[in-house]
């Protein structure tokens, strides 16, 4: 036998409360959520205002030096090389000629220079590796002053390549003038 289900309503009968709860539900907490991401990027804007502004004042610095680097490159583009370069040399030559000690010159030419040989003037030149190359015009009592004073220069270690240039003889005197190189004890090289 069949079992008999009695249904008298006009149209058959469905409970949507458990429906009606559950999209309530996900209403509100879906309401929820949208004011706690509201909330969350309100409070994001306020905590993050002063380092968004320090990062923006970071980034106008960065491109300000970036600015400044370049025209400082442009700047050292226009530089002249050889003009600074040449300068830089005549200022290195000043100063290793200022260095020169003149008093050890003189003192080790007297102990080199003949007694009857008198030096009458010195002309220094100076060379890159700190060699100085002297000018002298020299006169002598007798004619053998010439080969004496060739003779003290090559045997002294600080004098090197002494020839003469000239020799005339005046008045009972002669005259002469050599090119020797002389080595100082501190030898100034320009750079």
């Amino acid at each position: 036998m069949k079992p008999i289900h009695l249904n008298l309503a006009a149209r058959p009968f469905r409970d949507y409360r458990p429906v009606y709860a559950a999209v309530i539900v996900m209403a509100l907490l879906t309401a929820f959520l949208a004011l706690n991401n509201v909330d969350t990027l309100l409070r994001y804007q306020t905590e993050t205002k002063t380092t968004r502004a320090d990062i923006a004042k970071l980034e106008e610095q960065t491109a300000d030096e970036q600015r400044k680097a370049e025209t400082l490159a442009q700047r050292l583009r226009g530089v002249d090389l050889k003009l600074l370069s040449s300068q830089t040399e005549f200022a290195n030559t000043q100063l290793a000629e200022r260095a020169f000690s003149w008093s050890e010159l003189l003192d080790r030419l007297e102990r080199v220079l003949p007694d009857n040989v008198r030096l009458q003037s010195v002309n220094p030149t100076f060379d890159k590796d700190g060699l100085v190359h002297l000018g002298m015009t020299c006169i002598a009592k007798t004619g053998d002053g010439l080969s004496a004073t060739l003779n003290n220069f090559n045997g002294n270690p600080n004098f090197a390549n002494a020839f003469p240039t000239t020799e005339a003889q005046q008045q009972g005197e002669y005259r002469f003038t050599l090119g020797v190189d002389y080595r100082p004890s501190i030898a100034r090289r320009v750079e």
